[in-house]
């Protein structure tokens, strides 16, 4: 059994490592986590796909963490939301989670049409927090990797 598991776990660890670098991988996880948190349902999958496809990034590591973010992406989308009301001076809307996902499940195109003012007021509450978020925290991990990499070499 422990065997097995050991197998298991060697097989998923190549996988999600794909012979990236530590540079790639971790575009890799902040993109995923950037595009996870995007609020409007149904539209990361496609993006992470795509980005992984043409930055030749971890696309099992980032379609995983793309689901595993989905919880916080369905917390995030009223903050999200609220945060462009107020920046766009939009009058607030009383919508719920449950409201939103049920419309996006019923009809993807026709929530876009019926709920496109607070989607993009989302949207920008999106670009305004969590792209800068992820742009720190990019620079700080490509920091303590050069860090990293300066005291590997000391030794």
């Amino acid at each position: 059994m422990k065997e097995r598991f050991k197998k298991v776990r060697a097989k998923i660890t190549t996988l999600l490592n794909q012979g990236l670098t530590s540079k790639e991988l971790c575009q890799s996880i902040i993109v995923s986590g950037l595009i996870s948190t995007i609020p409007i349902l149904g539209v990361s999958t496609f993006m992470i796909t795509t980005i992984s496809l043409k930055r030749k990034l971890n696309f099992p590591l980032m379609i995983s963490l793309s689901y595993l973010m989905w919880p916080i992406q369905i917390l995030l989308i009223i903050p999200f939301i609220r945060l462009g009301e107020f920046i766009f001076s939009v009058p607030r809307n009383p919508h719920t989670v449950e409201e939103i996902i049920g419309s996006f499940q019923s009809s993807f195109f026709g929530t876009l049409s019926r709920l496109s003012i607070e989607l993009l007021c989302g949207l920008g509450g999106w670009l305004l927090t969590a792209v800068p978020i992820a742009i720190g925290a990019y620079w700080v991990s490509l920091l303590f990797l050069k860090e990293k990499k300066r005291v590997n070499l000391s030794k």
